[in-house]
């Protein structure tokens, strides 16, 4: 080797260690007031990034099985014609929405499995649902802890909404409005006095009869006894045999459907209870009580927390509604409209925080989200005019009376009534 290579060799080898010396140092840190060269990544933490191409995903609590699934049935097809529209609509911003439903059987240890579930899908943006207040209680305090609003159509437990709960919402009224304008009803419109009060031990059934127990005391009735039964239970017999020994003029009955017809076709077997009236709540308002009663139904009052109905708007949905599901929502349950409302305020909501970044996706933030549900601006739904207070009451309308005449429900007193 001669002493000419040995010296450029030396050179480049000198050269290579300065080179891997300068790329081992540590940047230096930008001046006060001046940028970096090198951008740092975006923060997504607590954001939703729906990417180009991706859909904006809304999840669903629905009680597709259990004591009510016909009524779970009649949400979520109300919730699928809220997509819809807003899908025909552009969607927002070029995404396009997807409902994720999930049964949520009307009970709270699955509300509480599908809570978990959609906790843990970082694309699940918001949740409609559950559909009864058990369920929801299940789902609660999993969404709270993961920063997804949700918005119940149906849940009227009065401890669904609270200043404890700022996920929580719901655009179904409550019971505590219904279980005190039933008991007016009974007491002042009927003038019956002396009523027996009856539960199925669910945290709907027992809280709204709890509540109409003490409103008919209030007004000076006579509460002859308080009973609870189990849903499931399809003997009623013992239980209405004690009821009946108190005399009773009415039976009030908190819970669902197939339960309350059953207990509604019991009475006309018992000795005492033939001519006594029988009076539910709208877990019962489906076609399911009907069946399941017989001819027991005729002559009974049901009870249903109603929304500030748009004729119009009402018309073309229940135009669409029977175009893609092949019947009239009425005769499935009673909160497809609240349902398809809730959809609508958690759209809205989005709408007013999420925002294209310069890679073309969609990013909503939860914590914006969870504020933003409450403070949408008031919109027309199906219902109503809806716009949530500062604890996520979000309804509007009002308590209504049904008697089943020839078979059918026939409004008899309340909100809506000229």
């Amino acid at each position: 080797m001669s002493n000419r290579f040995t010296l450029l060799c030396l050179f480049l080898i000198a050269a290579l260690v300065l080179v891997a010396c300068a790329a081992a140092a540590p940047a230096e840190e930008a001046p006060d007031g001046q940028a970096s060269l090198e951008e740092a990544p975006a923060d997504t933490s607590g954001k939703v990034v729906v990417e180009p191409g991706g859909v904006i995903r809304i999840g669903g609590s629905f009680a597709l099985t259990g004591p009510i699934p016909t009524l779970g049935l009649d949400i979520r097809q109300g919730a699928e014609l809220a997509i819809d529209d807003l899908n025909a609509a552009g969607g927002l911003d070029g995404f396009m929405f997807e409902l994720v439903a999930e049964d949520g059987a009307c009970d709270g240890t699955q509300g509480t499995n599908v809570g978990n579930k959609f906790a843990s899908d970082e694309t699940i943006v918001s949740v409609t649902g559950g559909t009864c207040s058990g369920e929801t209680f299940g789902l609660m305090p999993i969404l709270q802890e993961a920063r997804i609003p949700f918005v119940s159509p149906s849940a009227t437990n009065p401890d669904i909404t609270s200043s404890n709960c700022d996920v929580c919402n719901r655009v179904a009224l409550s019971d505590a409005l219904q279980g005190a304008t039933d008991a007016r009803y009974v007491f002042s419109d009927l003038g019956l006095t002396k009523v027996a009060v009856v539960h199925d031990n669910s945290d709907y059934g027992k809280g709204v009869a709890e509540i109409f127990r003490n409103s008919i005391a209030s007004l000076g009735g006579d509460v002859t006894s308080f009973e609870g039964v189990q849903v499931g239970d399809t003997d009623f017999r013992a239980m209405l045999a004690r009821v009946g020994a108190g005399g009773p003029e009415a039976i009030f009955f908190g819970g669902y459907a197939t339960e309350a017809g059953l207990i509604a076709q019991q009475m006309t077997e018992t000795p005492g209870l033939e001519d006594t009236v029988f009076m539910s709540v709208d877990g019962a308002f489906t076609q399911q009580y009907l069946q399941a009663a017989g001819d027991g139904a005729e002559g009974t009052f049901i009870s249903l927390l109603a929304g500030d109905d748009s004729e119009a708007l009402n018309a073309e949905f229940d135009a669409k509604y029977i175009e893609k599901f092949g019947v009239s929502p009425d005769e499935l349950g009673a909160f497809h409209s609240q349902s398809y409302d809730s959809v609508m305020l958690i759209a809205a909501a989005i709408a007013e925080v999420a925002s294209v970044d310069d890679n073309g996706s969609l990013i909503i933030d939860r914590e914006a989200l969870v504020s933003a549900v409450r403070t949408v601006d008031a919109f027309d739904g199906l219902t109503g005019t809806i716009r949530c207070d500062s604890i996520g009451e979000c309804g509007a309308g009002g308590v209504q009376i049904y008697q089943v005449t020839d078979g059918a429900f026939v409004q008899v007193s309340g909100f809506g009534m000229e």
